[in-house]
């Protein structure tokens, strides 16, 4: 495992994972992010390339793909001891990430979803944060960046959500955008994607 630091204007080897409700910029946000802090952004077609070409990838095959959990399974898995199993499974799956060549002047990595929080909880050289916002601007932006009507855009948003919910219980066993499990909680409805930005920098800058 790489040991990163952070310094006023150094950053060496760092860690941003973001987990976020559909529709709130987190592809801009993460993007952005990553460009500011030299580091790679990771969405779900990079980590399933970087878990193939690691060899892992079929493993852990219906956790890269945050396939929706069955709620039979579910039921059945919280009640026997294979959650202890399941809850290793993020880290396992992500752990290629700490072995990837950093090239570029790539300094780390963005990591979006996948339950990144948790695989790298209790690092020194990880932030974390989840992005939330209203119904009306999740909506709103599913709307106008895939060009659907509100109606099939509140339906994504909604089943995406739930999905969402329901795989981050699964793997990890805690709640889904609960603050405690986050270093940052922002509301990118009322911050806009620059105070996004501006929040995590000023978190990184007096982080203790």
């Amino acid at each position: 495992m790489r040991v990163g630091f952070f310094t006023e204007r150094s950053y060496i080897y760092m860690i941003i994972t973001i987990a976020r409700k559909c529709g709130c910029d987190a592809d801009t946000i993460g993007r952005a992010v990553a460009e500011k802090y030299h580091l790679h952004f990771m969405d779900r077609e990079a980590i399933a390339a970087g878990a193939k070409e690691a060899g892992c990838y079929d493993e852990y095959e219906e956790f890269y793909s945050e396939r929706p959990v069955n709620s039979l399974l579910y039921s059945i898995v919280m009640e026997t001891e294979e959650d202890n199993v399941l809850h290793d499974t993020p880290a396992r799956a992500l752990t290629f990430i700490d072995r990837l060549p950093l090239e570029d002047g790539c300094e780390g990595y963005v990591i979006q979803g996948r339950c990144a929080n948790f695989a790298f909880q209790g690092r020194d050289d990880v932030v974390s944060v989840f992005l939330t916002a209203n119904d009306a601007f999740c909506v709103d932006t599913v709307a106008d960046t895939h060009g659907v009507s509100a109606r099939k855009a509140k339906t994504v948003v909604r089943e995406t959500n739930d999905n969402r919910k329901t795989y981050h219980k699964y793997y990890t066993g805690q709640e889904w955008g609960q603050a405690e499990n986050y270093d940052l909680c922002l509301n990118v409805a009322k911050l806009g994607v620059d105070g996004v930005i501006a929040m995590i920098d000023s978190f990184i800058q007096n982080r203790k």
